[in-house]
């Protein structure tokens, strides 16, 4: 089994993107964005890994195995390290490491168990699978780690039996100095760590916990996948069964109808009101369902007082009285600013989940909102993204969401390098993802060449004057008008296309001489059955308000 924990082992592609385009503003931020990334590059042992970067020098399971596969786009072999590294050192009892360091030559590589810190693995470690030409090996290694790791969870982290999942310290869920936890007396430092398996026992923890719902509910979904892929149907059945439940209890136990949102509870299960990008988190791991992801993107995420800020995405909503910036700018009591001042962390000017925009934030709200067909949201959070980089051209790990102002000094923080790489992608390229190719074109005056290369295939998306033209390995595809998206199979059969426009856009799309033509609302999406368009689903548009 152990060759399995090798990339050696595998078929891993060379892979490699080049872009260009009109935009000199947007061209300097992707080339520095490309620069700093390949800073961020280093081998653990016999792994090449992708580092979370700037002043975090490790893989951090809260996310880089995300990360490597974003970065798999560039390099395959260090997104598959991302991922074979944190199995490699899984532990007999199923808990994954929460980080793991190299400092070469002196302490050498260490594995750090000493809290959760989060779970951003099981969706991009099955995404790998397709990356490395569908090893069924990989598949079985990654079925019987994640199983391990559900099981843990389940084992200890339910410590009141209540189903459901519990988080224990501060940095299990990586939101570091954050108020909601300080407000129950939490300290940033005191009770930031928390090892073992045996539960706190106070203040304020355990947290009945979303998130850790969310985690679980993504790896048995996924196992339920691996399952198909194998031909265990039953087994995939279950595993649906057993995700399905962890989703109906927090339905039913922490999601607040009137609020629209999810919250988590204290350990005497009093529910804690403070309205936080937990629930993208839990988005990005599919827990809620349609329903719920529709009532928190209208009501909270598109709100200006709220989420939709100058710069979006504060990880407290900005109206909420929790929400904390600086002693200048925040919304909190006396009580809770005394409370701040005496536990906040020394880092809190680069570091603070409290109200500031955090780069990793972006970067998991595009699977967050397009799993439930949210583009144009998307498209309108990764123009606002995007023009912010023009304006400062700085890339930490936090920005002031008041006016878009870096916070702290450190550049090369990855999730802000790889989110931003990511949504030029969505807005002007063509990515590859569980076997599918996905071309995107935003309606923007620029013109733009997006090439991605994996293996001996090439796929080339050109922009130019309104209009995108998709190319394999030199074949002409399709030509469509900007302001959607299009999912195909590698061979170029259209799969389904997707209105990624703020606005009613119209769309014309030509497919092997054959044109076809629509006014696609914002969301909306199509299929091409019987040698027309017909629409296939549509996700409700709120554009920014309040």
């Amino acid at each position: 089994m152990s060759h399995l924990l090798t990339p050696a082992y595998y078929n891993v592609p060379k892979t490699s993107v080049s872009f260009s385009t009109s935009d000199a503003a947007l061209q300097a931020i992707y080339n520095r964005c490309e620069e700093l990334c390949l800073s961020n590059l280093d081998r653990f042992g016999d792994k090449i890994v992708l580092k979370e970067g700037a002043k975090y020098n490790g893989v951090w399971l809260e996310t880089q195995p995300m990360g490597g596969e974003m970065y798999a786009a560039r390099n395959a072999e260090a997104a598959l390290g991302n991922h074979l590294i944190f199995m490699e050192y899984q532990r007999r009892d199923g808990r994954m490491p929460g980080m793991i360091t190299c400092r070469m030559p002196w302490s050498g590589l260490a594995v750090h168990f000493d809290w959760m810190q989060g779970n951003f693995f099981s969706i991009s470690a099955l995404r790998m699978y397709y990356i490395i030409g569908e090893d069924k090996n990989y598949l079985e290694l990654l079925y019987n780690s994640l199983r391990d790791y559900d099981n843990y969870l389940w084992t200890y982290r339910d410590s009141d039996g209540d189903g459901c999942l519990e988080t224990w310290c501060m940095w299990d869920t990586g939101d570091d100095n954050n108020t909601r936890f300080m407000s129950e007396g939490v300290h940033a430092v005191n009770n930031g760590a928390f090892s073992g398996e045996n539960p706190p026992e106070g203040p304020g923890l355990p947290f009945e916990s979303a998130e850790y719902m969310a985690y679980s509910y993504s790896m048995r979904t996924v196992l339920a996948e691996i399952c198909d892929i194998l031909g265990r149907q039953d087994e995939a059945a279950q595993w649906r069964t057993k995700a399905d439940a962890v989703q109906a209890k927090v339905r039913e136990y922490l999601w607040d109808d009137e609020r629209g949102a999810v919250y988590d509870r204290d350990r005497d299960n009093r529910m804690l009101y403070c309205l936080s990008l937990a629930n993208i988190k839990c988005m990005y791991h599919g827990l809620f369902t349609q329903e719920m992801a529709d009532t928190f993107v209208s009501r909270h995420l598109m709100a200006k007082d709220e989420f939709f800020t100058p710069l979006p995405l504060p990880n407290i909503a900005a109206n909420d009285p929790l929400y904390y910036v600086s002693e200048k700018q925040n919304n909190c009591s006396e009580r809770v600013m005394e409370i701040i001042r005496k536990n906040m962390a020394g880092d809190t000017l680069d570091n603070s989940w409290s109200g500031p925009a955090q780069g990793l934030s972006f970067q998991r709200s595009l699977d967050a909102l397009l799993r439930y067909g949210h583009h144009a949201e998307a498209t309108l959070i990764g123009r606002a993204w995007l023009e912010n980089h023009k304006r400062f051209g700085k890339y930490v790990q936090q920005y002031d969401p008041a006016d878009g102002t870096p916070l702290g000094q450190m550049e090369g923080y990855g999730p802000t390098l790889l989110g931003t790489l990511e949504y030029i992608a969505y807005l002007r390229g063509v990515d590859y993802v569980s076997g599918r190719l996905i071309w995107n074109s935003d309606v923007s005056p620029d013109d733009s060449d997006y090439t991605q290369t994996i293996g001996d295939h090439v796929y080339r998306l050109i922009r130019e004057s309104g209009k995108a033209t998709a190319y394999i390995d030199g074949r002409e595809i399709f030509t469509m008008s900007d302001g959607f998206r299009v999912v195909t199979g590698t061979d170029g059969y259209v799969i389904t296309i997707s209105c990624l426009n703020d606005r009613p856009t119209s769309l014309s799309i030509s497919i092997n001489g054959a044109v076809y033509e629509a006014i696609a609302a914002p969301n909306e999406s199509f299929i091409i059955e019987k040698g027309r368009l017909c629409p296939a689903f549509s996700a409700p548009f709120t554009p920014p308000h309040g």
